[in-house]
Parts: structure tokens; sequence; C-alpha cells
């Protein structure tokens, strides 16, 4: 039964088909979500799509259609304009506009925006989030259900789209109100008419689905090689940009090889590692923000964890680390080990770009780290859901998912806690609720979603392959035992 979230919002649930491995599986997003498995079961394509449409969900360039498609003409709704058509046509004429709708009504417009959003998605853009051929993922989707009613507190929305325009959407339970406050400069002309139903159709569904997050952040797994070869992606890019300014006006055949070789390599890897290795790229350019999260010191989890801290500059991003006396070093993040390279860009984000409605995605946040450190990074993701940022991950480790555990523990109520948190070593916010988690093991070609009670997450999966070495294990000391004893 879906609970509704910490902040009131209704749970949404994600709906996959035929995507991969995948024939059909379920996902609803808690504040921390984690899906576990064995190889090859689907993990990935789950996640990657699920990705890929929260990244694009209010930009790509089917939303507008999808969002002003009328619904069937056998349908009442049909009979008159959809509230964004009508708010289109004050909008180009005036720069406010006003559209009267009932809640019944607009509940009503938001189911059928978001069928035609979700249907448009899965037909025209899902294969390329894997940049794919269409055929590779014909028969695959991803479906959306709110859960509840529509939210009752509808918040205005603003967009801010360029330095001199604001765009702002509002709702007092009976008009949709959307003003445009631009301060143009003198003799400048109007806005570009395309661009301004793009940005009012961002608004608008931002308006609508105030469930869905903007503007995901992703560590993919491949985050670990992005780390050793982005300057070499830069590199390729630039020489590839030079060939064609050097070809010119030529209008030879062969003058049309390089924009093929560009395609080839821009396009090749699937979006979430395209914009895992567009951030890497751009860490020098964000070094001197502070995410909304500073002051709470997550990336300093990070310094600790890995006994060292990372900088960057426009030449390249350095591992330097804290130990004493004249074993400290600095080097290039390339020749750090595996286990700093993992974590280099979770460590930026945390101190300079984070925001608390961001869902952070990471694939196999374990990676390349001893069980020790997989213990202090599950604290570490927890502090982050606390922080007020949304989770999911896809992992192996049962090391991680036994701490989550102990962290659900710490939530409840027991004699002497105070006391029992410090014995164990265990700062006082390091805990969960258990209602603020979803998980699942993927398995036959779905996801399986796992009880969770005061007590933590019931994970057989981890447990069977435990009990199963163990039992070997002791199998076998009894043999040798009574061998020896002979």
């Amino acid at each position: 039964m879906p609970i509704a979230n910490d902040n009131g919002s209704n749970p949404v649930t994600f709906t996959f088909k035929n995507v991969g491995p995948v024939k059909n599986a379920e996902l609803e997003l808690g504040d921390l979500t984690i899906i576990a498995g064995r190889n090859n079961t689907g993990k990935t394509y789950l996640v990657y799509t699920l990705y890929g449409f929260l990244a694009m969900w209010d930009t790509w360039p089917g939303v507008a259609p999808s969002v002003d498609e009328r619904e069937s003409a056998t349908q009442d709704v049909a009979a008159r304009p959809t509230a964004f058509r009508r708010i289109m046509e004050q909008i180009m004429s005036g720069g406010r506009a006003t559209a009267t709708v009932d809640r019944d009504s607009l509940k009503t417009e938001r189911a059928a925006v978001m069928r035609n959003l979700t249907r448009s998605f899965s037909k025209g853009a899902l294969h390329g989030v894997f940049s794919s051929p269409p055929e590779a993922f014909k028969g695959a989707s991803i479906r959306v259900d709110f859960h509840g009613d529509l939210p009752e507190d509808l918040k205005p929305v603003e967009l801010r789209t360029r330095p001199e325009e604001t765009l702002s959407i509002s709702y007092d339970g009976k008009s949709v109100v959307v003003n445009t406050a631009t301060a143009k400069p003198s003799g400048e002309k109007d806005v570009h008419v395309p661009d301004l139903l793009h940005n009012v159709t961002r608004l608008y569904l931002r308006f609508l689905f105030p469930e869905l997050p903007v503007n995901p952040f992703v560590l993919s797994a491949e985050r670990f090689g992005i780390s050793l070869f982005y300057r070499e992606l830069d590199f390729t890019k630039n020489q590839l940009v030079d060939m064609l300014q050097k070809i010119g006006d030529r209008k030879r055949k062969d003058s049309y090889f390089p924009f093929f070789l560009l395609d080839q390599a821009v396009s090749r890897y699937a979006l979430p590692i395209k914009h895992n290795i567009d951030y890497t790229r751009n860490v020098s350019d964000i070094r001197k923000q502070r995410s909304d999260l500073y002051h709470d010191g997550l990336f300093k989890d990070i310094r600790t964890l890995m006994g060292g801290y990372y900088t960057a500059s426009s030449e390249r991003i350095e591992f330097r680390s804290t130990t004493r006396g004249e074993q400290r070093f600095a080097i290039p993040l390339h020749i750090a080990s595996s286990s700093a390279r993992g974590l280099s860009d979770l460590y930026f984000f945390l101190r300079h770009a984070a925001r608390k409605d961001h869902l952070v995605i990471i694939d196999e946040p374990e990676g390349h780290l001893d069980t020790a450190n997989q213990v202090l990074l599950a604290r570490l993701l927890v502090r982050m859901v606390r922080s007020g940022l949304k989770v999911l991950l896809t992992t192996h480790s049962d090391y991680l998912v036994k701490e989550i555990n102990n962290l659900i523990m710490l939530s409840g109520d027991f004699r002497d806690k105070d006391r029992v948190v410090r014995n164990l070593r265990y700062n006082k916010d390091d805990f969960v609720e258990p209602e603020r988690i979803r998980a699942y093991v993927a398995q036959d070609r779905g996801l399986h979603r796992c009880e969770i009670d005061e007590f933590g997450i019931d994970m057989p999966n981890f447990d069977e392959t435990i009990d199963g070495i163990n039992g070997v294990a002791n199998e076998l000391a009894m043999r040798l035992e009574a061998e020896s004893n002979d």
C-alpha cells in the first residue's frame, strides 16, 4: 500500500515493460530506494530508463505535443480546449493568462497529459536513452501513476528562463494564472515564440506534477573509467571540432565524413553516461559554488572515509591525502585508487551542486570499497536522505544493506538509547525510519518488493547466499576435523 512521503506529496509508481531483460516491473520511489539482485537481472536497465525519463520529462522535443494533445473525440473533455491550450493562446497575445478550471477537470487533464507524455517518450525517446536503434526497444514502455488525489496545495512555480525573464504559475482552486515578467532592453524584439512555447510548457508540467523530481543527478557504474579518460574525451572532441573548421564550406561528398565521426563519438554512450561525463568535465566550473547542503558537511564524510579530499582546477582534478607526516601526498585523480576515483563526483556534488530537490541515482555505490568503508558509506547515504535528498541506488553489497538495517533499528525507541548509540559509536542522527525506505530485489524479469519493518529490510537473496557459503564451510570444517581425529 503506498505511503505518503514526508513532504506530504503522494507517492509515485513507475511501471516498466519489456525494458532489456525486464518484462514487467513496478517501482515506487521512497526517500531511500534500494534495488539489489544478481548480475544481468535488469537493474541498470531500470535505473537508466527512469533516469532518462526524469532527466527530460519537461524538456525533450516531444513534450509540447504531448501536453497539448486532445483526448479522444468521444470523451466529454474534448468538447472544449484544454487549460494548457487556453493559457497558450492568451500568452501569445498578452504575456498573462488565466484559465478557469475546477480541481476535477485539472485532475483529468493531469492524467491525460501524463498518459500522452509517457506514451510519446516510450515510442520516441526511450531507445535514445540507451543510444540504441528504435527496434532494440520496440514494445518497451514506462508508465507513471500517481496515488491519491491531486495534491491539495498546488504551490506556485517559477521558472527563470533568462536573466531578464521569469515565468510563474499559480492556482487558487478555481483559476490557473500564468505570468511572464520580462524586462526587455530598449529596442529588443519580442521573445521568440518557439522559446516561449517551450518554456511555458516546462512551467505547466512542473506545476501539474510536483511529485516528479527535476534534474536528477546520476553516478553511473562507468564513473571509474570516466575519471580516467574525461580529458582524453575532451581532446578527441576538440580534434573533431578542429577537423570541421578546416573543412569550411567545401561541398565535396567526403566532407560529410567528420560529421558522421562526430555523431558516432557523441552518441555511442547511454544518456546517464553522457551526463556523467559532462558533469566530470565541468567540475572545475562549479568549484566556487556552495550546495544547499554545504553546511551539513556531508562531503566531509567522504574525506573521512577516503582519508583525503579532492580539488579541481581548469587543468586537472587532484586527490590529496590527509595523512599526517611525510606520507601526505597530492596526485592527479587518474592515478589515484579506484575507490578514490569512484567517490570524487559525489564529493564535488555534495560540496558544490546538491539541492534539496535532487534525486541522486547511484549505480553500485560500493564499487571498489572495502567492507569497512561500505559500512561508512551506508551511513553517508542515510545522512544524505536526512538532509533532504532522495537517493536511489543499485547494489550487490550485503554489508551496505545490513548497515542500513542497523540504522533502521536505531530509529526505534528502546531503553538507554543515548548510551547505546554512544557505545556503538554512532552519531545521534545516524538513523532512518523504515517508512522512508523502499527496497526491491530484481529477479524473474521483474522486481520483488521487500518487506521493511522496525528491524530492517527483509532481503533474502543476501541471507541465502551467506547461509549457503557458511553451510559449506561448516561441512568442510567438520570433515577435516573428523579426519584429523581418526
